[in-house]
């Protein structure tokens, strides 16, 4: 098994020196058009949405489909790309008796905030929030230590090769493991993943090390990634399109990755302890 692995990658990595080197002339840019879905699990034996009026809970049902749902555009060239999510052109219409649930995600970053990549300098820029507070994440892309499988399918005209990542586990405290068994099930379990592992199908037709989000690092451009519970897939590519601009972003205040995340897993903390001692179960809609 080892040395078909190793046999394997290096077929991948010969085969796109080989593209590269017939294409190296030719500079390109396109635009691929992704769609993704998130898949939620049901909160068991929760006394939040027990308790819950049904038509509540229907409500935020249909919320939570809905926000797990969106389209993404990845503009690309050799040298630099631009992620991001395809804005409603008008704001759904509110139900007649004036109550409406509106659920967001954020901190999913990975493969939902507006990225911005130079390839060549290895660094990203990418629009996050933290309970609706604008960040400009801003740091160097950490390589990923893909395994290529040697499995194929197509994704409409194009041959795609399957790899995977798993990220490393952070290892938890005594008081985290013994808080997290003692925590009631809630809405935020719905969202969560246990091990992080990230499928990706890329296609050496289209030689550029490139996909959602801040995911890159394979000999050809990514057209399907499942992440957790998230799974996106590109649907259209057009290739040297006539209108092309890309564009860094420039919301929100400058932060590393790393002070992102601990900020957000504090944040993460409060909130959950909000939702713990909420007398509403830490449901919360918008009305007039």
């Amino acid at each position: 098994m080892k040395n078909f692995n190793l046999s394997m990658l290096l077929f991948v990595v010969l085969a796109f020196a080989k593209t590269y080197t017939l294409q190296a002339q030719q500079d390109f840019t396109g635009i691929a058009h992704y769609q993704s879905k998130m898949t939620l699990e049901k909160p068991k034996d929760s006394s939040s949405m027990s308790k819950m009026d049904p038509a509540m809970r229907e409500m935020l049902n249909e919320a939570m489909k809905k926000a797990g749902e969106a389209e993404f555009t990845l503009k690309f060239s050799r040298t630099e790309s631009l992620y991001e999510k395809v804005q409603e052109l008008a704001a759904p219409k509110k139900p007649a008796n004036g109550m409406s649930i509106e659920v967001s995600f954020s901190g999913n970053g990975d493969t939902y905030g507006t990225t911005y990549k130079d390839l060549n300098a290895q660094t990203f820029l990418r629009e996050d929030q933290i309970q609706g507070k604008e960040f400009l994440v801003t740091d160097k892309i950490e390589p990923l230590a893909w395994k290529v499988t040697g499995e194929t399918k197509m994704i409409g005209k194009y041959n795609v090769m399957k790899a995977t990542y798993t990220y490393p586990k952070k290892e938890k405290t005594e008081k985290e493991k013994k808080e997290e068994e003692e925590k009631e099930t809630g809405l935020l379990d719905m969202v969560k993943d246990k091990d992080k592992v990230v499928t990706a199908w890329f296609t050496m037709d289209i030689p550029i090390s490139n996909g959602p989000g801040i995911y890159q690092g394979l000999p050809g451009l990514i057209l399907e990634l499942n992440e957790g519970k998230i799974t996106i897939l590109c649907n259209k590519i057009e290739m040297n399109p006539e209108e092309f601009e890309i564009e860094k972003p420039k919301k929100g205040k400058e932060i590393s990755s790393k002070d992102f995340d601990d900020l957000q897993e504090k944040k993460s903390k409060e909130m959950q302890e909000r939702f713990k001692n909420s007398s509403s179960g830490g449901i919360f809609y918008q009305g007039n």
